[in-house]
């Protein structure tokens, strides 16, 4: 369960950080939807998923703010 839990993490990280680089909202997607997956769907993941975009839409709409 806990190499499960940090395999979890580290994809979460790592999509963030990928959209940090970029800001590219369509490419957040793209990998999100590879997680689940990865993950096979499992409605855990998926939730924490979910979770995770509208907080990265937030940080995106405040971006995009500032940039334009």
């Amino acid at each position: 369960m806990e190499e499960r839990i940090k395999a979890i993490y580290n994809d979460c990280w790592g999509i963030y950080k990928k959209y940090l680089s970029n800001h590219n909202m369509a490419l957040w997607n793209q990998n999100m939807e590879a997680m689940m997956k990865k993950y096979d769907n499992r409605p855990d993941i998926c939730g924490l998923l979910i979770w995770f975009s509208g907080r990265v839409q937030t940080l995106h709409d405040e971006w995009r703010m500032a940039h334009e």
